[in-house]
């Protein structure tokens, strides 16, 4: 651009006009290959705050391993006091650019400014406490280029939650870099879509970053991957953990290292309680990371339709069925159709981020909803014995498998420790009605419904050590069990998980 006097010419002599498309996404992405021409095709962006040597690793990492790639480095030292400035100075590489905030005024700030200065058609963020590996880079991008719906993709790590954690054991930094080059080979059928991510390096395409727009300045404490990943999903894109790449967080975030636990805990309460507050009462972890344990397809039978159809009721923002059709897709199922019945209002706009169908309505008008539909997957989240007419609900619900399919519940055990306890003279608040019904009399409700075979899986209570030996004393002391240990199992069971099928 130049300037003469009051007049700004902007030069665009060298650009082609967009191709029109009725594809929103398509015609998105040919407006910015055409204005980003010539343009590097990532941004690399290192944020730093201090920590020089942990920085130094991450650096190295990347000139090393980021190859094949035409890549702007954007050096971001966030008020370090350590030398961190003075290395970026000395870092050799052409299409360097170093950003230096002279007072640390929170990562988010850093981001943003960040965001406002980054070059390439894609940005990737990297914090200093990251080391990537061989064909990190190449491997991220393959995933963005399948699909022009993908805005947002994160690789597989250590040291990291959400189930994006790859168990790649090592003893050295290099002993990771070989087994790294070995595992980072690009598959497909290891790309999982997610509702949520937790971000150790991340992707943005630049029409996303421009669409959702920076960083919401509410999270400057936590929660800001929550509130991004919520934005990518709401402009209409998928977000993808790549479990085909590995890369090193060099961080034992499980013992909180370099953390003042009372300030962190003070975050996360904060940061969860301002994602729920924007989100009219959404709960980024229960409403958005309900991953459900005993859910597990098993082999894909012959004769099932190429792409199967998934159903989901009452599974809040939809993981559970991301989860089916990310157990396909490493079965070698790579597509599936997708649709959710809700109750609940504040849920439905999230479901239609992950879903290619989606109703909202009272749970007595499902059976218009599954008229002349069916299913080769269904799971319903809450647990069976929270509605009303159970029979009725799980004939209509058997009714809409096609042949073989499976159908996936769970029943609350309502003879669990909060009873037992409550026959002691404990009160609990009532979240929500449960019939009271049995393990053994609910299986005699399926045996009369004709259900050909049934998985069971155990869903424990989160009780710690103590708490259980006390519980197992006590029962041995009553002599009221005849088998302890079967008590215990019963007791500690929260809900029981059913795989069935018709």
């Amino acid at each position: 651009m130049e300037e003469n006097g009051q007049m700004r010419v902007v030069d665009t002599d060298h650009l082609t006009p967009p191709t029109a498309s009725n594809d929103l996404y398509a015609s998105r992405k040919s407006v910015y290959d055409r204005l980003l021409s010539g343009m590097p095709e990532v941004t690399v962006c290192v944020l730093a705050y201090n920590r020089l040597e942990k920085t130094r690793r991450c650096v190295e990492s990347i000139l090393k391993y980021t190859q094949g790639i035409t890549y702007e480095l954007l050096l971001v030292d966030n008020g370090s006091e350590d030398g961190t400035l003075e290395y970026f100075q000395s870092i050799q590489y052409q299409n360097k650019k170093i950003l230096h905030i002279t007072k640390n005024l929170g990562a988010l700030y850093a981001t943003n400014l960040a965001m406002r200065s980054f070059s390439g058609r894609y940005f990737a963020l990297v914090i200093n406490d990251a080391i990537v590996t061989k064909n990190w880079l190449s491997n991220l991008l393959r995933c963005f280029e399948s699909d022009p719906r993908i805005g947002m993709v994160t690789p597989g790590a250590s040291n990291v939650s959400n189930l994006q954690e790859i168990p790649l054991s090592f003893s050295s930094y290099e002993e990771m870099q070989r087994k790294a080059a070995v595992y980072n080979q690009s598959d497909p059928r290891k790309w999982e879509q997610r509702v949520r991510l937790v971000a150790i390096i991340y992707l943005l395409k630049r029409e996303v970053v421009d669409l959702i727009g920076l960083d919401d300045p509410g999270f400057f404490h936590d929660f800001e991957e929550d509130d991004l990943s919520a934005r990518v999903r709401r402009a209409g894109y998928k977000l993808m953990v790549c479990m085909d790449t590995f890369i090193h967080h060099d961080h034992d975030f499980r013992h909180g290292e370099e953390k003042d636990q009372a300030e962190f805990q003070a975050s996360i309460e904060a940061g969860r309680k301002n994602f729920m507050d924007k989100y009219h009462g959404l709960d980024s972890w229960s409403d958005m990371s309900n991953y459900e344990v005993y859910l597990n397809i098993g082999a894909v039978q012959a004769g099932r339709a190429s792409a199967p159809e998934i159903l989901g009721v009452d599974v809040m923002c939809g993981m559970p069925i991301l989860q089916i059709k990310n157990e396909l897709r490493r079965k070698g199922v790579l597509e599936a159709g997708t649709s959710a019945f809700t109750t609940q209002a504040k849920h439905y706009c999230d479901l239609q981020t992950v879903c290619d169908h989606v109703a909202c309505d009272r749970i007595e008008r499902l059976a218009d909803f599954l008229e002349n539909r069916r299913f080769d997957y269904i799971v319903l989240g809450n647990a069976v014995n929270t509605y009303a007419e159970i029979p009725r609900l799980l004939r209509l619900l058997l009714g809409a498998l096609r042949p073989s399919g499976t159908l996936f519940l769970k029943l609350r055990n309502s003879l669990d420790i909060t009873t037992y306890l409550s026959m002691m003279g404990r009160s609990f608040q009532l979240d929500e009605f449960v019939s009271l019904i049995s393990m053994e009399q609910f299986n005699q409700i399926l045996e009369l419904l004709e259900v050909k075979t049934c998985r069971i899986t155990r869903i424990p209570h989160e009780m710690d050590r103590k708490s259980q030996e006390m519980l197992r004393a006590a029962l041995e002391n009553s002599g009221l069990a005849s088998d302890v240990q079967a008590a215990m199992d019963r007791l500690l069971t929260r809900e029981y998980g059913y795989c069935m099928t018709k």
